[in-house]
């Protein structure tokens, strides 16, 4: 089990947010090296809310960084 901690959520206003995601998505994994990933939706919350666990906990937080920063650059 992946500490909760190694989760991001992500919450995508709409069809160009979930594009951009998963730009972001394919170029972190091809810089990381292709870690193992599993991308849960969220049905029960509002909106379009993805769960990003990576096995590392390290990997995980750097992803949470990056998107986080990359946020305000769309």
């Amino acid at each position: 089990m992946v500490p909760q901690i190694a989760e991001t959520e992500v919450r995508l206003t709409g069809p160009e947010e979930a594009d951009r995601f998963s730009r972001f998505l394919h170029d972190f994994l091809s810089d990381n090296g292709f870690p193992f990933v599993i991308i849960h939706d969220a049905p029960e919350r509002l909106g379009q809310l993805r769960r990003v666990v990576f096995e590392e906990v390290g990997l995980s937080l750097k992803f949470a960084r990056e998107w986080a920063h990359g946020q305000g650059t769309a």
